[in-house]
């Protein structure tokens, strides 16, 4: 299993390589994400928060959840992880029994270190 959240920034691109092409993961991974920043940029917190793992729901302050939004630009899938980038933000996403959920919002790479997030991450 891979854990995207302790691979230094370096590391990401090589393991996206080794994850192939597109897939019908593409699409999904790419609905959770436009669906999750729409509703940060209505402020509909509630489903934002919906839409967030449990364990970076329990770090999220879901009453006043402001991460930065933006139009999806790349959605990179392997195995059960994501990364999304749009316009304003890096996105991680995991494929859970219910679909895809946000693990890591408000990203931001950190060179060799491990990207800092807003909500979730490391």
């Amino acid at each position: 299993m891979i854990h995207f959240r302790w691979l230094p920034a370096v590391a990401l691109p090589v393991v996206l390589v080794a994850g192939g092409c597109g897939t019908a993961s593409d699409d999904l991974v790419r609905r959770a994400a436009e669906e999750f920043t729409a509703a940060v940029a209505s402020g509909d917190t509630d489903r934002a928060c919906g839409l967030l793992t449990e364990r970076a729901r329990e770090d999220a302050e879901c009453s006043s959840l402001d991460v930065p939004g933006g139009t999806v630009e790349a959605v990179e899938v392997w195995g059960d992880a994501a990364q999304v980038r749009t316009s304003d933000d890096v996105l991680f996403l995991r494929e859970l029994t219910d679909g895809w959920r946000v693990a890591g919002a408000g990203c931001e790479s950190q060179g060799e270190r491990p990207y800092d997030c807003e909500v979730g991450g490391p």
